[in-house]
């Protein structure tokens, strides 16, 4: 038996993950050796989970949008149901997926006790560095020809939305056929849909009253509310002044104490 956690944001790689366990059964035995549960049907998964396998010699039950911090879904009663995991056949994969995994959870504790993790997490989309170096490792694995400046393009294009980076490389695959690809060519193959409030930010601090204009209209062309634009340009510019003002003051703070000092809720962000 071996239980699995797929933890993280990343649900097109989590759902590779779970196309990955499907394809080693048989196509034949399927429907009686691959199930999938929500977390309000555990024990009905557990139940799955207790029968062998039906001419394969593997089964897979997976029990999907798991949230552990909720005391409804997995409370006691459902931790006394999880007891059985050490005693469920060799030849079962019990698989969670979930958004996150609380460490310090009893429930949580027991499961990666009994478990094995595998952690999904999203790129942030802040950065963009990370997003541009997986987008060239990908390509390169996938054999397709880029140049740098078409893999920041694409970067910028596509941001940290996993399933479209997968989708996108492999539509300029099929069309580079072994060839390289011009940038024009990739712009027009893979439209930009990412303009966000905060690249209008970074470019009215850069003083780049082009691509101001350029973001705007396309922001607005998309039915974003002129007020939350307002809004988070309010937001960003009056966390970049406070950041300069500590870095200016205070510059020997780790970057958790930077962060409280601020407001912002991720340290990385400082980045």
């Amino acid at each position: 038996m071996t239980v699995l956690l797929l933890i993280g944001e990343d649900e097109y790689g989590i759902d590779q993950q779970l196309a990955a366990l499907k394809r080693q059964l048989d196509p034949n035995w399927l429907t009686f050796n691959y199930h999938t549960f929500s977390p309000t049907q555990l024990d009905e998964a557990l139940n799955a989970a207790r029968t062998p396998a039906v001419a394969d010699r593997l089964k897979v039950v997976v029990v999907k949008d798991c949230n552990f911090n909720s005391v409804g879904q997995f409370g006691e009663q459902q931790f006394e149901l999880l007891q059985c995991l050490p005693h469920l056949p060799p030849n079962t994969k019990l698989v969670f997926t979930a958004a996150s995994l609380d460490k310090r959870l009893k429930i949580a504790k027991f499961l990666l006790k009994h478990g094995q993790l595998k952690e999904y997490p999203l790129l942030p989309p802040w950065r963009t560095d990370l997003i541009t170096q997986s987008i060239a490792a990908r390509s390169k694995a996938m054999k397709l020809s880029l140049s740098k400046p078409v893999v920041t393009y694409l970067a910028e294009a596509i941001g940290n939305d996993s399933a479209r980076v997968a989708s996108e490389l492999n539509k300029l695959t099929i069309y580079a056929q072994g060839k390289s690809l011009s940038q024009s060519e990739v712009e027009a193959l893979v439209p930009c849909h990412t303009q966000t409030s905060f690249q209008l930010a970074e470019a009215v601090r850069c003083g780049d009253s082009t691509r101001v204009v350029q973001l705007t209209h396309d922001l607005l062309s998309r039915a974003q509310v002129p007020l939350a634009i307002v809004a988070t340009l309010q937001t960003q510019f009056r966390t970049w002044l406070w950041v300069k003002s500590v870095l200016k003051d205070r510059a020997q703070l780790k970057d958790a104490e930077i962060a409280q000092l601020c407001g912002i809720g991720n340290p990385n962000r400082l980045y």
